[in-house]
């Protein structure tokens, strides 16, 4: 068997060689709907070859670099076997891997040619690791490899929230195993629950050690870019922090001018809780952005203002320099900076980009819930508990994907008749979970907090349906007595 490996970005890469140092993909995985616990026989032989297979999803490829070429990229590449890139490989179709979506008749034939271009064998079993499963290039790779296995590596916090789009069922019924990092404690992943796929977490110390490693090849770089604005630091205990942006703006989600107003306050933030030196690092997949005005801001409130835009991870400048605090919008970074790492995160903006993220069911809802709802800035404690965030990620899963998670609904129901007070007024939790839900979105589930004056009892809604034989029932009846009414 060989395991082609699909990655797209830095973070998943580490993930991925994580995963390979801690033993995780050592033995074949098996479809978990076979009540297999997601594992192949233990007869079964190891993988033959590791292939990983680059793509480039950015909006604007032109624009950015590909994660191969990072600092210390290589190192890694060295777990796999060859080095594969989807994107050479669509170039004669003229189209985007995420745009990717060959017709069912040419399957065997897109088969047989990436097979071909990809040193495969047409007896050669395939196991298929992918990111985002609900998307392309995901889906298109199993449809194409129809008979591979498939296991998914998770893309940061969005393993946490429901499947988005609907996945083929031929897809489905191949999947495995979700492995992903664990960033929220006490909270299982909701990707993939309707086929019953295993979860399983990366080991912490194989990703820190993954991310040290980086670091290692990263140091002369960070040395180059930060090492003088940083140099003073730990002489004279001036603080810092690291703002990481995101690129918003360029998916549509905000506009340029709101998403550069976001950095500032960010900075704004960073200052006002003493720090005197901001490390800004635009996000890698970001165009080019407008940084006058951050310098600006960073000058009006006295503190020193350091672009870094090297293709290096946050996580290594966190594992490395160790800020004092981080901010961001809804980044990643943020929770593996404070679950990992132990540092400071405070999440800025988060009521504007729970506004701004449409549809409701956009995958970054549930990212953006979590560190809305964690990253305060304070002080990390292992023991940190977070009661209500379990019950609140329920609510907007079931919320974004009332379908696949029509088992939530009792509980999406209970958690908001405390939140909206249904029956007792306006409750106390109003003012902080309210935000995380649409009054639309309410009224078209007929749930708690909707707009509608009349509210179905939960039991006449426990099932799908119900509410239409109730209906017809009471039709019949009426029929019924006025014909012995006659």
């Amino acid at each position: 068997m060989k395991q082609i490996f699909l990655a797209s970005t830095l973070f998943e890469l580490v993930c991925l060689a994580a995963g390979i140092d801690g033993g995780d993909y050592d033995r074949p995985a098996a479809p978990a709907l076979m009540g297999t616990d997601g594992f192949a026989p233990e007869d079964t032989p190891a993988p033959t070859e590791r292939i990983l297979l680059v793509s480039n999803n950015a909006v604007v490829m032109e624009l950015s670099e590909s994660f191969v070429d990072s600092p210390g990229a290589a190192s890694l590449i060295a777990r796999f076997d060859r080095v594969v890139n989807l994107n050479e490989a669509l170039a004669p179709l003229h189209v985007h891997p995420s745009s990717w979506r060959p017709d069912h008749t040419d399957l065997p034939v897109v088969e047989s040619y990436l097979r071909g271009r990809w040193g495969l064998d047409d007896t050669d079993e395939i196991e298929l690791v992918i990111e985002s499963p609900q998307v392309n290039p995901a889906i298109a790779l199993g449809r194409v490899f129809s008979r591979a296995t498939i296991r998914v590596h998770a893309d940061g916090l969005m393993s946490f929230g429901p499947t988005r789009n609907q996945i083929p069922l031929t897809n489905g019924q191949r999947m495995s195993v979700l492995h992903y990092l664990p960033l929220v404690p006490g909270i299982s992943p909701k990707l993939l629950r309707e086929f019953g796929i295993v979860h399983r977490p990366l080991g912490v110390e194989s990703f820190t050690g993954v991310v040290r490693e980086l670091g290692e090849h990263s140091a002369e770089a960070l040395e180059d870019e930060l090492g003088g604005v940083l140099s003073a630091a730990p002489s004279s205990n001036r603080p810092w922090a690291l703002v990481v942006g995101q690129y918003l703006s360029a998916l549509g989600l905000i506009t340029s001018e709101e998403e550069t107003q976001l950095h500032i306050d960010m900075i704004e933030s960073a200052a006002a809780r003493g720090m005197e030196v901001v490390v800004f690092k635009p996000h890698p997949a970001a165009p080019p952005s407008q940084t006058g005005p951050l310098f600006e801001a960073a000058q009006r409130l006295g503190i020193t203002l350091q672009l870094f835009d090297l293709p290096v991870m946050a996580e290594v400048i966190i594992d490395r320099l160790a800020p004092d605090l981080i901010v961001g919008g809804f980044s990643t970074a943020l929770m593996t900076a404070r679950q990992i790492y132990q540092v400071p995160a405070l999440a800025v903006g988060t009521d504007l980009l729970l506004e701004a993220i449409a549809p409701y069911q956009n995958s970054n809802r549930i990212p953006l819930t979590i560190i809305s709802e964690i990253c305060d800035g304070s002080a990390p404690d292992k023991t940190d508990a977070h009661p209500q965030l379990g019950r609140l990620l329920a609510a907007v899963t079931y919320c974004m994907a009332p379908t696949l998670s029509h088992d939530l609904r009792d509980a999406a129901t209970d958690f908001l008749t405390e939140v909206f007070g249904v029956s007792t007024g306006r409750g106390e939790s109003a003012d902080r979970f309210s935000r995380y839900f649409k009054r639309r979105r309410l009224t078209a589930l007929a749930l708690p907090g909707s707009t509608s004056k009349a509210f179905a009892p939960k039991r006449m809604i426990k099932r799908s349906g119900t509410l239409v034989i109730k209906a017809v029932a009471r039709k019949q009846q009426r029929i019924m007595k006025r014909i012995q009414q006659r």
